[in-house]
């Protein structure tokens, strides 16, 4: 039997709320009119929202529309409005679409007497501890219009960079699959052509060659099996893939790569110092920063050494200490942080370090862009112009023959 919350008005006019077990919300209403209460809220599963009701493969919100509401309310919220008002206004905005659901979750679970925080909270998938934690704080200082305001901006920064390395990925990889489509159509239809002239007059063909012609006519004489295990390969990459232990399992392996190792340690140095700063100058202790922030770098890679780091330093040693017999971020970055932690001024320095590697980032993703799509063609133009080279010169033994 489903709990669910309400939220009535007793005897007294007060303001009363709490959770009772029906069938549907039609018999929750049935017994509370029963108890003396007055309902003034529709009533709401109690582990309802995204848990209650999943998302679809297609219809899951997107990580910009929470930050699209996370600058929306913010504004909202300077504007002079109350945080249900706002998110009354925000649930009825078609702009969300897919997050409209879960904003009408939060407003009722904030309307039934819980903090914003803790109703964000229900629905990690959008919103993650970083995101909550900052939230709590900010609830609890009386300036959420600021902390929602800073996260906003951060979070369109770090999409911003999330973009540029899916560009830095997805035009090589383009690339490649365009030339492949152009190598699977020379072997499909161009080869199979001068293969029966060349077996006919029994032309002396170069070991490459025929193994391109004897795999051309594999691939033609089982096209439909050859085809159904690309499809199938698709689809299953797409479904593991799906899943976060196996993308988290894929990062670890190619970031061991010697090409992307680098590239890899800029963006985990940015993404940490970036959230290191934001949680420390929005007055979240140390040792919740770093528990929120070993969660979080695990995403990016191997999550044994910020756990060590961790570890330290809730033992009384001091970060850059921690971070530097762990070896997890590069010596620099090491070396200002322990200056901040000097100074006092971590937060910042902290910040500054995150936009240093994200410049270093961003220059290293524009050169892998300008030299892997010219690798590229010029590695399928090597390839096919090398067949067509090797063919020619079989044509031409065969005219020789003729003659």
């Amino acid at each position: 039997m489903q709990k669910y919350r309400y939220r009535a008005l007793n005897g007294k006019g007060e303001l009363v709320s709490g959770a009772i077990a029906a069938p549907a919300p039609g018999d929750v209403a049935q017994r509370i009119e029963r108890l003396g209460l007055v309902l003034v809220d529709n009533v709401v599963p109690e582990e309802g929202g995204i848990r209650q009701a999943s998302f679809g493969l297609f219809n899951k919100p997107k990580a910009e529309d929470v930050t699209l509401f996370t600058r929306d309310l913010a504004l909202l919220l300077r504007a002079g409005a109350r945080i249900n008002d706002g998110l009354e206004l925000l649930a009825a905005e078609k702009d969300f679409g897919r997050l409209r659901p879960v904003v009408a979750d939060v407003r009722s679970r904030v309307l039934a007497g819980e903090s914003f925080a803790e109703a964000l909270s229900r629905h990690q998938d959008l919103f993650p501890a970083m995101y909550v934690a900052l939230i709590r704080v900010g609830e609890a200082s009386g300036s959420l219009d600021q902390v929602l305001e800073v996260l906003a901006g951060e979070r369109m920064r770090a999409e911003a960079l999330k973009r540029k390395l899916a560009e830095a990925v997805r035009y090589p990889l383009f690339v490649l699959g365009a030339a492949g489509c152009v190598l699977l159509f020379f072997l499909m239809f161009v080869l199979p052509q001068f293969a029966s002239v060349l077996q006919d007059f029994g032309a002396k063909v170069d070991p490459i060659v025929l193994g391109f012609l004897n795999f051309s006519t594999f691939l033609r004489s089982h096209s439909e099996e050859v085809l159904s295990i690309i499809l199938g390969t698709f689809v299953l990459g797409w479904l593991l893939l799906r899943r976060p232990q196996v993308r988290r399992s894929i990062v670890n392996a190619v970031t061991r790569l010697p090409a992307i190792k680098p590239l890899m340690m800029f963006h985990r140095t940015a993404l940490f110092c970036r959230n290191l700063g934001l949680l420390l100058g929005s007055g979240v202790n140390l040792t919740t920063t770093l528990r929120i922030l070993v969660d979080m770098m695990s995403n990016a890679g191997s999550s044994a050494g910020w756990k060590e780091a961790a570890e330290r330093v809730r033992h009384g040693a001091k970060l850059s200490d921690a971070l530097s017999e762990t070896n997890v971020l590069p010596t620099m970055a090491v070396r200002m942080l322990r200056l901040g932690d000097e100074t006092g001024q971590l937060p910042m320095l902290a910040g500054r370090v995150a936009e240093f590697y994200e410049a270093k980032l961003q220059r290293m993703l524009d050169r892998v862009v300008g030299i892997a799509g010219p690798a590229a063609i010029i590695l399928i133009s090597i390839v096919v112009g090398g067949l067509i080279v090797s063919v020619m010169t079989a044509l031409m033994s065969v005219n020789q023959i003729v003659g």
